[in-house]
């Protein structure tokens, strides 16, 4: 009996001295611990900054070798058709063979300067000249005409005849008066645009009548 209570004993005592005894814990060693997936660091890619492409107007440059001054001479030969329709449409026409006058003085005054302003202001004066014919050729004409067609259209009115005739004389002459005004318009917007080409220095060239100086210069 005394022999197992001594065994109880130094029993609880083993086991009061494992309790109090301090746990030894062992630290794993980096090649011990876990293989934890690496996170992937995401690559970024520096972009480099590309040039915004700025929208912005830009007037074209003058032809090469020509100054401001020319280019302003040229546009002003080619805009004076302004000055003629003015002069036209508040004289009743009498005094648009005036406008004229400025391109050919132009043309005069840079006959020895400048080949470009020569050009374009020898077109200008040409251009205008023809105009203003062609409006008088028109209004004559149109005008013979019209009143010709009336006369015989009222003639023949007594045999009835003149009925089918007034309305055919009536769209001829709408047609004719039609034509008055919008000659001469179409004549102020091509000199206009014809302006706007010689001041950015471009070598404007009018329909037909380029084509006939060059034909004049070849043959002279």
């Amino acid at each position: 009996m005394e022999e197992a209570n001594e065994m109880s004993e130094e029993e609880k005592v083993q086991e009061e001295a494992t309790q109090t005894s301090p746990r030894v814990t062992r630290k794993l060693g980096s090649e011990e611990k876990a293989a934890k997936p690496r996170a992937r660091r995401a690559e970024t890619k520096k972009l480099e900054p590309q040039a915004e492409s700025s929208i912005a107007v830009v007037a074209p440059a003058p032809h090469l070798g020509l100054t401001r001054n020319e280019t302003n001479w040229a546009a002003l030969a080619h805009a004076s058709i302004l000055l003629t329709l003015l002069l036209g449409v508040t004289t009743g026409g009498i005094a648009a063979f005036l406008g004229p006058i400025v391109p050919a003085l132009i043309w005069y005054a840079y006959r020895d300067k400048s080949e470009y302003v020569t050009e374009q202001a020898r077109q200008a004066t040409i251009f205008q000249v023809a105009g203003l014919l062609a409006l008088l050729a028109l209004a004559l004409v149109g005008a013979i005409l019209v009143v010709v067609g009336w006369t015989v259209s009222a003639v023949l009115v007594i045999v009835l005849i003149g009925l089918l005739l007034l309305v055919v004389m009536l769209i001829v002459t709408l047609l004719w008066g039609a034509a008055l005004i919008a000659l001469p318009v179409a004549q102020v917007v091509y000199g206009c645009y014809a302006a706007l080409e010689a001041y950015n220095g471009r070598p404007f060239r009018y329909w037909w009548i380029a084509d006939a100086i060059d034909r004049y210069q070849a043959q002279a």
